[in-house]
């Protein structure tokens, strides 16, 4: 029984000795490392146009250069060398503009651009390719851009739109998201994860363009919606519904009102008309 008792008590300091050392060293802060890779929402924020990135013919080009003039843009931050989310992400945007009827390099842009700086135009040039080939044929694919930069203006851009990520090996540590940026470079909307619906998609641009595109159905649809932050979804407006409901009610009326006076006044005219003795 003694015997037991001790060698259980080795046991049990041994086990308490590897769990302190495993909490120390293998992670020694893991809420600042979540905090670090995380989407941080900093809805109307405006981004510097400004900041200076590579092409994948290797010139040097402003944001503000890779935006279609009164257009608003897709911002995806990704790295072109990552084994499995960015590319997630990248075909998840593919798939959402596929299916829409906004026109790609004429009514927005897509900009890619790599928050690993040690990456090259050559690197993005080649994703750029793979990219734009899951793009149907309708699709001008010169309207997705795929930048690389000096590792100052990637981490400013970054920090503009809450994009968070860390170096873990070879490999950073990140999550998916995009946004919209209005012509003027603030951050209209994100949406997070790596499916998107087109439908929210395109609103969300047209809402970002402040009237530049869109036909007035997707304005009425605008209107009558709004975007839910919580779902990641545009939702019925409850008040806007009420405003077209009223609306309509006194069209109604007012029809209704301008039919009978005008067959009082018929009725009128007829009587005057009528021939005495008739």
């Amino acid at each position: 029984m003694h015997t037991f008792l001790k060698a259980f008590q080795i046991f049990a300091l041994t086990w308490t000795v590897l769990l302190w050392s495993l909490s120390t060293f293998a992670v020694e802060d893991p809420k600042a490392a979540i905090v670090e890779v995380g989407i941080k929402t900093v809805l109307g924020a405006k981004v510097d146009l400004s900041l200076q990135f590579l092409e994948t013919d290797g010139r040097e080009v402003a944001l503000k250069d890779v935006f279609v003039p009164g257009k608003p843009a897709i911002l995806v931050p990704a790295y072109f060398s990552c084994p499995r989310l960015c590319g997630l992400t990248m075909h998840g945007v593919a798939k959402a503009i596929s299916e829409m009827t906004l026109s790609l390099n004429k009514d927005y842009r897509i900009i890619t651009v790599s928050f690993n700086h040690a990456e090259t135009p050559t690197l993005a040039a080649d994703k750029g390719k793979e990219q734009r080939a899951l793009l149907p044929s309708e699709h001008d694919g010169e309207g997705w851009r795929f930048l690389v930069g000096q590792e100052a203006n990637v981490k400013a851009l970054m920090q503009q739109v809450g994009f968070g990520f860390m170096k873990d090996g070879d490999e950073f540590a990140h999550s998916s998201a995009i946004m919209i940026l209005t012509p003027g470079g603030e951050i209209s909307q994100y949406f997070t994860g790596i499916d998107f619906s087109p439908f929210d998609l395109k609103l969300s641009l047209i809402e970002a363009a402040q009237g530049g595109i869109g036909t007035p159905l997707d304005h009425l649809f605008l209107f009558c919606l709004k975007f839910d932050d919580k779902t990641g979804k545009y939702t019925w407006a409850a008040f806007n519904l009420m405003r077209i409901g009223a609306g309509i009610t006194l069209s109604l009326l007012v029809g209704l009102i301008l039919t009978l006076w005008w067959r009082d006044r018929a009725s009128d005219r007829a009587k005057r008309e009528k021939p005495l003795g008739a």
